[in-house]
């Protein structure tokens, strides 16, 4: 019988090993063709996966790892704080324990002593540290004008005596009579050209106040003086102990 081709063509060469059974593909041929075309856009969408945010043992992992490895200098040495203020704080405390001891009228640490050919002055009971309020120079805050009046009427008065400060404040002169007698002991402190004392002025709700500083450590039992600053040859030759 005599065999076309299509008929050899159908049955196997038996010296062939090609192997000529039929595919069957499970995707679609253009899927095919496209992971043929792009195999790693396969891989790399097999190798995705996604995260289970339910799943902790992770996180726990994670942050076992993260509290072995990430340490602080200060989790093994302990943190050195000083203790030391800068200038600037100390000027500040300064300051404002001057301005409650101006509004509480402080004058602790000092008595009243009589001294031979001076008559009263103050001393201390206590030592006072360099740069220390010592005390208030307390009395009435009148402008230039009002205490040349009333210096004119305490002149004509010899036993009344003169206690008025005069000073420049903001470009503006100012005076605190103390004349008139009161317990207040900034009033008596004498004057002396080497005093243990200085005379500044604080603003104590926009007002200057007169205040007496320890110009350097004083010492518990001494008198303490300050500089006057009236070196006039008139008040000079009126008080003579302005020289000393």
């Amino acid at each position: 019988m005599t065999r076309t081709d299509s008929e050899d063509s159908e049955k196997p060469n038996a010296g062939d090993n090609t192997n000529t059974s039929k595919i069957f593909y499970r995707e679609s041929p253009s899927t095919v063709l496209d992971n043929v075309q792009n195999p790693a856009k396969k891989s790399l969408k097999k190798g995705r996966r996604k995260l289970n945010p339910n799943n902790t043992d992770g996180q726990g992992l994670l942050k076992m790892t993260a509290n072995r490895t990430n340490h602080k200098l200060t989790d093994y040495f302990p943190v050195r704080r000083s203790v030391r203020k800068c200038k600037r704080t100390v000027l500040e405390e300064q300051q404002r324990d001057m301005e409650n001891k101006v509004l509480c009228q402080v004058q602790d640490g000092l008595k009243i002593q009589e001294f031979i050919g001076k008559g009263r002055g103050i001393v201390t009971t206590r030592e006072f540290r360099k740069g220390d309020f010592v005390v208030e120079y307390i009395g009435d805050l009148i402008d230039q004008n009002m205490a040349k009046k009333r210096e004119a009427e305490y002149a004509r008065d010899h036993s009344t005596g003169c206690y008025m400060y005069y000073f420049k404040h903001r470009n503006q002169q100012y005076c605190v009579d103390a004349t008139p007698e009161s317990d207040k002991l900034g009033r008596l402190v004498n004057h002396s050209r080497n005093g243990n004392l200085i005379a500044r002025v604080i603003e104590v709700g926009s007002i200057p106040h007169l205040v007496l500083t320890a110009k350097d450590d004083v010492p518990r039992g001494v008198e303490v003086t300050y500089d006057y600053g009236d070196r006039s040859r008139e008040s000079i030759r009126n008080h003579p102990w302005l020289a000393l």
